[in-house]
Parts: structure tokens; sequence; C-alpha cells
């Protein structure tokens, strides 16, 4: 990727030459990048919150039906945790199929696909009958969310103004504030004392993405980078001059664009693996984003579970703990919000993951109710404004050739962590000869968060305010 501002004007064709060709894709991409918040970033954003309500929906739900399940099935704790496991295993396929057909289809076709099954895949975890089955729909579901889930953050990254897009994701992840309470409050309902298979009364809200499906399909244009890495120009063109035309008309004004040249053709896994600097990128990223995913369901996954078995809490106790845990939680996207565009990315994670791994520490080692109860409030919060960065730094360090691929394979050596979350946390929680129990489960979620975020802090690319074309240039440019 080149700048232009930093070689000849030459490089950047003069009106004459756009003659033939009539369109020229980088000055598309800048001007893309150059407009200022428009009301159809506001639709654009609103669909991308419920899509992603629905998602965190069904990835949240397990914390919540675990006990439910295990009492109704006759599970063991092994048992629970493969469950656990076994949506993100699907998470980890999801990823990396979703970014690769995102890359090679579009990434609003992609999304659409996704939503459906996953819905589908709820659905059947309701109707399935035994052990076995609900582990195959389990990991279905994971399938679904993760590839709608990377999807949407690389479409944030490439649709969105380079200075806010920080904003935007934050204000994205309040749909999972909203459902946070929404899950909470109908397990507070539900399922203390209830009938045995009442849990899967709650999969059946997943199903609402077939009616998200369409309005997707229907409302949201495909990505302006994707069809000019297409060479689809007229669509690209079209797309953003009635952006700009909505600007005058709200008298906002237009900056001259700032045109980067990106070199490169879009990449194969193969190709990905083969070329050292995105290897390199991927690995620190992805080992970033491995640790926080590890130790944030290593704790939230088993937080329930834990306040009820080891702490004894009664189920009404433990699940109405839960619910306001949920609502302190819908302060998570203000404190993003106020941080994300004010501070580089990388440092935000970094002091992030420290702060969290202090309340989840208290998790392990208090014993008073009053410090367990603020322990997980500040946990929440905390824990989701690390979410939040990563949400915007994954897809910004990827560039546009790679960024559905990349995005999905640093998103599936996340969902590594996912997986090990709930056989790795049943191993520790029941290790009864280490004397380890929710002490070692929570002290484990605690270091592997610290671990993680310096390492990205150390050697991972800086992103905040700059342009996807710049951060590509920073760290894929050839060395001298």
């Amino acid at each position: 990727m080149i700048d232009i501002s930093e070689h000849t004007l030459t490089q950047q064709p003069t009106t004459s030459d756009r003659v033939s060709p009539p369109l020229y894709g980088p000055e598309i991409v800048a001007r893309l990048d150059r407009l200022p918040v428009l009301k159809p970033h506001i639709l654009w954003i609103a669909l991308i919150a419920i899509n992603l309500m629905i998602e965190y929906y069904d990835n949240g739900l397990f914390i919540y039906i675990a006990p439910a399940l295990q009492s109704d099935a006759d599970l063991t704790t092994g048992q629970i945790g493969t469950i656990g496991s076994a949506f993100f295993v699907g998470m980890l396929v999801g990823a990396l199929i979703g970014g690769r057909l995102a890359d090679r289809f579009g990434r609003r076709t992609v999304l659409v696909w996704a939503t459906v099954v996953y819905s589908l895949a709820s659905l059947m975890s309701a109707a399935m009958p035994e052990y076995s089955w609900l582990l195959v729909s389990r990991i279905i579901t994971g399938i679904g969310v993760q590839a709608a889930t990377s999807v949407l953050l690389v479409y944030i990254a490439e649709m969105f103004p380079s200075k806010s897009r920080g904003r935007f994701v934050a204000i994205a992840t309040i749909a999972f504030t909203l459902t946070a309470p929404i899950l909470g409050a109908l397990s507070l309902y539900m399922l203390p004392n209830s009938a045995p298979g009442t849990w899967r009364y709650l999969f059946l809200f997943g199903t609402i993405g077939l009616l998200i499906a369409p309005a997707v399909r229907l409302l949201l244009p495909e990505s302006v980078r994707w069809q000019v890495g297409q060479g689809d120009l007229d669509a690209a063109d079209k797309q953003v001059a009635d952006l700009e035309g909505r600007a005058r008309h709200a008298g906002k004004p237009l900056p001259e664009p700032v045109v980067r040249i990106e070199t490169g053709t879009q990449y194969t896994l193969r190709e990905l693996v083969r070329n050292k600097k995105m290897l390199r990128l991927v690995a620190v990223v992805g080992f970033g984003w491995f640790g926080a995913t590890l130790g944030l369901y290593m704790y939230q996954n088993w937080s329930v579970y834990v306040l009820i078995d080891s702490l004894q809490y009664s189920e009404t106790d433990a699940y109405t703990l839960q619910f306001v845990w949920s609502l302190v939680y819908a302060l998570t996207p203000l404190v993003t919000v106020l941080l994300i565009d004010r501070m580089e990315r990388k440092t935000l994670i970094l002091w992030s993951s420290a702060a969290s791994a202090l309340p989840i520490l208290a998790l392990g080692l208090a014993t008073s109710n009053v410090v367990v109860a603020i322990a997980g409030g500040a946990a929440g919060i905390l824990t989701g404004v690390v979410f939040s960065v990563y949400y915007a730094y994954i897809p910004e360090t990827m560039p546009t050739e790679a960024r559905g691929l990349g995005t999905g394979v640093i998103f599936s050596l996340g969902r590594l962590g996912g997986v090990l979350s709930g056989v790795l946390g049943a191993a520790i929680y029941s290790a009864d000869e280490w004397g380890l129990d929710r002490s070692g489960l929570m002290i484990s979620a605690a270091a592997v968060y610290i671990v993680s975020a310096i390492t990205v802090f150390g050697f991972g690319p800086k992103t905040a305010n700059k342009s996807l074309e710049e951060v590509s240039a920073c760290e894929l440019r050839p060395a001298d």
C-alpha cells in the first residue's frame, strides 16, 4: 500500500486519465473515508446492533441454563463443560469459513445466510432430545453466530468514517448491554424451580433472526471497499456519490480525499501463512484475542454455576444477582464511547485488561456477599470494554484484500479460548486434589487477561483515528 502524499503525484490519475478507465478505486475509497456521519450510518448501525443482540443472546444463553440443564438431564460437570465448549468449536469453524466466504461473495450475503443458520440452529436446540444432539445443534449455532459477528465487525471497519468507527463499534455493543438484562430477566422468571424442559423455551427466542435476515438484505448495502476490491467500481461509485449528495444536502463539509493506493491481490489462506508480516500480525492480534476470550468465558460462563455450587446461593438468589450484574453491564458502551477514540486501541486493551483482572480475582477469593456482588458488576463492565475495543481493533489491523480472511483467522484463534474455557474450566473447578475450586478458575482467568494484553501492547499495530489503508501501509510495506 502506498500513500501518494509521500510519492510522486504522477501515481494519481488526472481528470483526463479517468476517462479510461472512468473510475479509480482508491479515490472512491478515499471519498468514502472522508464522509461525515450521516443518517444512513445510523440506520446501518441499528441493523447491526439488532443482529448482534440475537447473536449475543445465543452466545450468552448457556450461562443461565447450565444449572437447569444439568439438573434436568442429569449431566455431569464435565458434560456441561463440553456443551459449553461445543458452541465455541462451532464459532471457530464459523470464523474461518465466514471470513473466507465474505471475501469471495460479499459481506452482506454472508451476513444474511449466517443469520439464517444460527436462527435455525437455535430452533434445533429447543427440540433436541438428548445430550449428543444438543452438542450438534450448539456447534451449528456457533458457526452461524461467529460468521455473522466477524462480518459485522469487518463491515463497520470498511463502511464507517475512520475518525468515528471506534465509537460506532461501541454503539453496536449496546446490543450486548440490552440483551444481557433481557436474558437475566427471562432466566429469573422462567428457570428457578421450573418444570423439566423449561430451558428449551429460551432457545426459541434465538429464532427471531429469521425476521432480521430479510431486513439486512434490503436495507444494508454491500461494502464499498469489497466492491472496489472486486472491480465493481460503478456500484461502489454510485453508493459513495449518493452519500456525498446527502452530506451536501445537509450542509456538511467534505474535505479533500486523501488517496492511498492499496497494492496486492486477494489473499488465500496459504498466501497469508507464507507472508511473514501478515503471519506475525495475525499471530500477535490472535494471541491477544485468544487470551481475552479464554479469560472472559472462564469467569463468565461459570459465574452462575459458581454462585450456586461453590458459594451456596439459592437458584433464585443466583439468578437475581446475575440479573443485577446484567443491568450494571449497561454502563459498558458509555465507558467505551468515552475512551475508544481518545486513546490508542492497544493501550486501552492493556489498561482495561489489567483493570478487569482485579474484580475477577475478587470473585475467586472473596467470601463476602457484598464483595462478590460488587466484583461481578465491575468485571462485567471492564471485560465488556476489552471486548468492544478488540471488536474495533481486529478488522482494522487487516488489509482490505485479506480483511475477511484475516479477521476470521484471528477470531478462530480466539474461539480456541472459548473451546478451552468449558473443558479447562471444568477440569480446574473439579480438581479437588489441588484444592482450587473457584479460586483457581478465577486466578487463571485473570492471568490470561494480563499476559495476552501485554503481548498486543508490545507488538500490535497502532490503528486509532487512521484510515484502514494507512494502517496497512505502516504494517505491511516492504522493508527498504
